[in-house]
């Protein structure tokens, strides 16, 4: 959870460096996320493998952090040459919104496994 946290974190960290123009910041930003993100995603998959995922909503939250991961790294590799202070390419602001797209399809998965039994509680409290 942490992991998936601060992968967020430093992603959005990120997207909001790059709107202030502040391209070099994002740039580490991105770099710092990397094997972030990569560490959500091998957690995820290791849950997966070992039965503790066994719900849906978790391979799905798995899943979907793994996918999260070449975007990110594409995000950050396209800007590597660029530290000089230009503006991003396209591909690589683009592969940043895709990435904040996966994060927050992940945040709704897990909203809506909360959701249902937060649901059912309150109506067999109610009986």
């Amino acid at each position: 959870m942490t992991t998936r946290l601060a992968s967020v974190s430093l992603v959005l960290g990120a997207a909001l460096a790059d709107a202030a123009g502040q391209h070099s910041l994002a740039y580490y930003a991105l770099v710092a996320a990397v094997p972030v993100v990569a560490l959500a995603a091998l957690g995820g998959l290791g849950d997966v493998l070992d039965g503790s995922a066994a719900a849906p909503h978790d391979r799905g939250i798995a899943l979907l952090s793994a996918f999260a991961l070449p975007f990110v790294l594409l995000g950050t590799a396209v800007r590597a040459p660029l530290l000089e202070g230009g503006p991003p390419p396209v591909i690589g602001v683009t592969a940043v919104v895709v990435a904040l797209a996966i994060f927050a399809v992940q945040a709704l998965v897990a909203a809506t496994a909360v959701a249902p039994s937060h649901r059912l509680g309150a109506a067999s409290r109610a009986k």
